[in-house]
């Protein structure tokens, strides 16, 4: 594994935070504080970052906003993968006809980065936002594991904090790969994405920064979600569920799970012939942008 480098990982955490916080700007006691570093190490990292134009600072008030030469990046960034900006574009139109959130979400190495999102905002759902990042441990990230290359599986399930029914597991990807989309129970999704209270535990010691706190929360929350608990992998037609969520895959041109578009927001007590309906809606769309970008469905 490479050594980390920390003056990248500074500069990554305060971009990230500028993503996630898109309309807001800091100063730098804000960027420092929210993301664990001193002073002066995140005036160094911060001066670099505005020199190189990934940040501009406001010239009378001192704050930290993204930067233009971000724009080029991601210009470019959409031009290698058009699958984001086709799922990007057709997910409100998605979420209108569900009348549900919908995100596009992608997987990096450990974490599932929220891209964009559209959608009525439901009181359902658990609350996406754009630049939002969770950790990728079993059981979330099934849509991503079930076409991943099984040594990234291996490291998917050795990242679990708590010991696996790796039978259950396996099931649970058959699952996804023969419908060709993922469910998530509510009560599933509930646990990874609210974040508990500070008086449910009072003697707690927790971050003074409510981002950090919430970071911390949902990372652990991921992890303790029993797989029961969240996947669906067999839907009685005329038995109501609590759906949290139905996510399907673009596949690119390798035939890998690119992005997932995300539907989630559901009233309680679907049937199971409802959300059949809703999942083949959200695969359908996630078909479309793959033929549409020239992707390649594995065979």
């Amino acid at each position: 594994m490479a050594r980390p480098a920390p003056a990248v990982e500074k500069a990554l955490k305060i971009i990230e935070l500028l993503v996630a916080h898109r309309d807001e700007r800091f100063t730098i006691s804000d960027l420092a504080r929210r993301t664990g570093s001193s002073l002066g190490s995140a005036h160094a990292v911060l001066a670099v970052l505005e020199e190189s134009g990934y940040l501009n600072r406001h010239p009378t008030r001192k704050t930290y906003g993204l930067g233009s030469a971000l724009v080029s990046a991601g210009l470019a960034a959409l031009e290698q993968h058009p699958a984001i900006r086709v799922a990007t574009d057709r997910i409100t139109g998605l979420a209108a006809e569900l009348d549900a959130d919908v995100v596009v979400t992608a997987a990096t190495p450990i974490e599932i980065v929220f891209i964009a999102g559209g959608g009525t905002a439901s009181r359902y759902g658990p609350g996406f936002h754009e630049g939002e990042r969770v950790p990728l441990v079993p059981p979330l990230g099934l849509v991503f594991m079930a076409w991943a290359h099984e040594r990234e599986v291996e490291a998917w399930l050795e990242r679990a904090p708590v010991a696996l029914d790796r039978e259950r597991v396996a099931l649970a990807l058959a699952s996804v790969r023969d419908r060709g989309y993922a469910l998530g129970l509510a009560s599933g999704i509930r646990r990874a994405f609210d974040t508990p209270d500070a008086s449910d535990s009072p003697d707690a010691v927790r971050p003074s920064d409510p981002d950090q706190a919430e970071a911390e929360d949902r990372n652990a929350l991921a992890g303790s979600i029993a797989l029961h608990d969240y996947d669906l992998p067999v839907i009685e037609p005329d038995r109501t569920y609590d759906l949290g969520m139905a996510s399907a895959p673009v596949f690119d041109a390798d035939r890998r799970a690119l992005v997932a578009i995300t539907a989630s927001g559901f009233s309680p007590g679907l049937t199971g012939r409802e959300i059949t309906a809703i999942a083949e809606r959200v695969k359908a769309c996630a078909t479309v942008v793959t033929k549409q970008t020239r992707g390649r469905f594995p065979g």
